[in-house]
């Protein structure tokens, strides 16, 4: 198994960042040190197995973003809208769709 360091740093920060949660925060959720957060974020070090858990789950990423990259066409983002869309309920999905085909309407001037 091989994954980049620099890219699983990319997508921890970009996860965190988007759930808004700081360098601190996070290091101390998923009981690291500060100095363990940053150098994974700037691929310099490489987590253990268990800090690695940890942080899939304080940061619901989808670890297939992490392992296996190259089968992975999405983007976080994509993925992230994707897990969102599965954890919903059927009514949310529902709802989640047709306000989502509304806008791409919206934004390609199609007025179907």
């Amino acid at each position: 198994m091989h994954y980049d360091m620099k890219r699983m740093g990319l997508v921890m920060r970009k996860s965190r960042e988007d759930k808004g949660i700081t360098q601190a925060a996070l290091a101390e959720k998923i009981e690291v040190s500060l100095r363990t957060i940053i150098a994974i974020e700037n691929g310099k070090r490489n987590p253990t197995f268990e800090v690695l858990y940890r942080l899939i789950h304080a940061l619901d990423v989808p670890a297939d973003l992490i392992f296996r990259p190259d089968d992975m066409p999405n983007t976080p983002e994509q993925e992230q809208f994707i897990c969102e869309y599965l954890n919903a309920t059927d009514e949310e999905q529902r709802t989640a769709m047709s306000v989502v085909r509304s806008v791409w309407r919206e934004l390609r001037g199609n007025k179907k």
